[in-house]
C-alpha cells in the first residue's frame, strides 16, 4: 500500500506536468518596401498623401488569412501580423511610394486643411491574402485627387497574383510585399501622366 503523503506528491508532479507552459511558436510578420528605381520626376518633388486605405473587415485581426475557397477564409494559430494590418500595409506603400514617384513626402491621412498634399491618393483593399492552392493575390482599386478634397485626377486597379509555395507563409508575405510595391507601380504611373504642377 502506498503512502498518502507519497500518493499526493505523486499527483502534485503530475498536475505540474499538464500545467508546464508550452513554447511559443508564433511567428510574426511584416511587408518590406520593393526597392525601385524612381521613374521620371515631375516638375518639382511632390508631397503625396495617403489616405484612407480601407481594407475588407475580415483581415482586421492579426491572424495570417488564407482563401480557402470561394466563401472561406482561414486564420493561422501560429503566424501572425507584427502591427495591425492596415498600419503594416500602409507603411510599406508609403515607403514603395516615396521611392517610386519620386516624392518628397508621404503624409498619413487624416491631414488638415492648412497642411494638405499636393495629391492625396486613397486606396480601397479588395483582396490581400494567401491563397490554399499557393498564390499570393492583392487586388486594390485607387483614386488619385488634388489636394485634400480635390477634384479626382486619375484612378486604376492593380491586381497582381504570385504563385507561391502552397503552406509557406513567409513566401507568401513576401511575394504580397511585392504586390503592394507593384500598387505603388500603377499610382507612379498615373502621378506622372499628370499635366506638370
Amino acid at each position: 500500500m502506498r503512502h498518502p503523503r507519497a500518493a499526493l506528491l505523486a499527483l502534485l508532479a503530475a498536475g505540474a506536468c499538464l500545467f508546464e507552459p508550452r513554447p511559443d511558436n508564433t511567428r510574426y510578420y511584416t511587408l518590406e518596401p520593393v526597392a525601385a528605381e524612381a521613374g521620371p520626376a515631375p516638375g518639382t518633388p511632390l508631397s503625396i498623401g495617403l489616405g484612407p486605405v480601407v481594407l475588407p473587415p475580415y483581415l482586421d485581426r492579426p491572424e495570417f488569412a488564407s482563401r480557402l475557397g470561394p466563401e472561406q477564409i482561414g486564420y493561422s494559430a501560429v503566424d501572425r501580423w507584427a502591427a495591425p494590418l492596415g498600419e503594416v500595409f500602409r507603411r510599406a506603400l508609403a515607403e514603395d511610394l516615396r521611392s517610386r514617384v519620386p516624392a518628397r513626402e508621404v503624409v498619413p491621412w487624416p491631414w488638415s486643411r492648412s497642411g494638405a498634399p499636393d495629391l492625396a491618393v486613397s486606396v480601397d483593399v479588395l483582396r490581400f491574402e494567401a491563397e490554399a492552392g499557393g498564390a499570393a493575390v492583392l487586388d486594390a482599386r485607387f483614386t488619385l485627387r488634388a489636394g485634400a478634397g480635390g477634384a479626382a485626377l486619375g484612378s486604376g486597379q492593380t491586381r497582381f497574383r504570385e504563385e507561391v509555395q502552397p503552406g509557406s507563409t513567409a513566401a507568401a508575405v513576401a511575394a504580397l510585399g511585392r504586390g503592394v510595391g507593384a500598387l505603388a507601380r500603377d499610382v507612379a504611373a498615373v502621378v506622372r501622366a499628370l499635366p506638370p504642377r
